[in-house]
This record gives structure tokens, sequence and C-alpha cells, in this order.
């Protein structure tokens, strides 16, 4: 095989959106061994088939940043843009991220993942002329900064906080603070749980503003 198609099928596969979806979903499926790992009481066995796992997810991301590098014309300029991938693609398993408190931010890694790959989905939206279409895919990056907030708030809250008993807790409490509603039965009390809040609160606002301008778009261009 030549180095020319070699190139080719790694910007191909780059490229599909089925790959960078499958990609996603491998990204949600280290988020679902976090929260797991975090809420359940595991035995050694679990605990290793966890980080088994999250290693091989780990090395996919790590492959996929080494076939972008080696794609990009400038790797300096591309390192720039996309360190984040390269955090996506470090292991945070095992019982030492259980035991110590302040590697707990690491946890947070796994977060970057699923928004590193919606950097590159996000290239789709600006191809779509169909207002329904761009609908469903800000309802898809919603619900994905909605989820990757809950499992930040879950992996730094729980325990410390005697208000997130669980899971759906985290998500409660994400959904209110995006939708800048802030019900107040519950709240952060860590400071990177305040940070997390701030960040949700900030895309709630940009949230509300692209929605208005879509709706209102929309029935502009109704207008005869």
């Amino acid at each position: 095989m030549t180095l020319e198609r070699r190139r080719n099928i790694l910007k191909y596969l780059r490229e599909n959106l089925w790959v960078n979806l499958a990609i996603i979903g491998l990204a949600l499926l280290s988020v679902g061994l976090l929260v797991y790992e975090l809420s359940a009481d595991l035995l050694i066995e679990q605990v290793a088939f966890i980080h088994t796992l999250d290693l091989i997810i780990a090395m996919i991301f790590l492959l996929d940043f080494g076939a972008g590098l080696y794609l990009s014309e400038s790797r300096k300029i591309y390192f720039k843009q996309n360190w984040p991938d390269l955090l996506a693609s470090i292991p945070i398993t095992g019982g030492i991220y259980r035991s110590f408190r302040v590697l707990r931010l690491l946890r947070l890694i796994r977060v970057v993942r699923i928004i590193a790959r919606i950097r590159r989905v996000a290239v789709v939206a600006d191809k779509i002329a169909d207002n329904s279409s761009k609908y469903i895919y800000i309802a898809s990056i919603t619900a994905t900064v909605i989820l990757a907030g809950a499992v930040s708030f879950f992996s730094v809250e729980f325990g410390p906080n005697p208000n997130v008993a669980n899971f759906f807790d985290a998500v409660w409490w994400a959904v209110v603070t995006a939708t800048t509603v802030g019900y107040g039965d519950i709240f952060p009390i860590t400071w990177e749980g305040r940070l997390i809040g701030m960040v949700l609160m900030f895309f709630g606002i940009g949230l509300v503003g692209t929605t208005a301008g879509l709706v209102g778009n929309h029935f502009l261009n109704r207008r005869p």
C-alpha cells in the first residue's frame, strides 16, 4: 500500500460521520464507566475490568489523535488546536483515583472526550440548510453538555456533598442550572462544583440566544 493511499484512508476515516459518532459513543461509554465506578462498591476484579476497558478506549483516542497529527500540514498548529484530544487519551480509572480526593479532577478529562468529538461533528452543522435539522443538532449538543456537566458535578460532589445521593441528583442539578432555573435544592459545596456551575450557566445563556435566533430566522424565511 502506497503512502498516499494510507493517507487517503486515514483522512476518510477521520472525516466519516459514522466513525466520529462511534467515537462519541465510546466517549459516552467511558462516562458511564465513570458513573458506575464512582457510585458502586466494586470488587477488585470489576475495577480491573473497567480499567482495561477504559484503557482500550483511551488507546483508540490516542490512535485517532496520532492519525490527525500525521495528516496535518502543520503539526504545531494541529497540536495547538487539538490538545484536548490528547488529554482525552489518558485512562483515568483504578483504585488510586478512588482513594485520593485530589485526583478526582483528573476524572473530568473523560468529559473532554465527548466535547473533543462534538467539536469535529460540529462542522456538519455549517452544511445543514434545513432548520429542523439544526434544531436536532442543537438538542443533541444540549443533551451532551448537560450530561457532561452532570458527570463532572457528580465526580466532584458525590461524597463531600450530602445533597448528591445518586447520579440522577447530578442530572437534575445540571438541567436546572443549564436552563438558568436554579431551584436551589441542590447546590455545589466544592470550588470545582461551583466552577462547573458557572460554565453551565454561561452555556444556558448562549443556548437561549441561539435558539431564539433560529426561531426568528425560521419565521422570517417563511414570510412571502
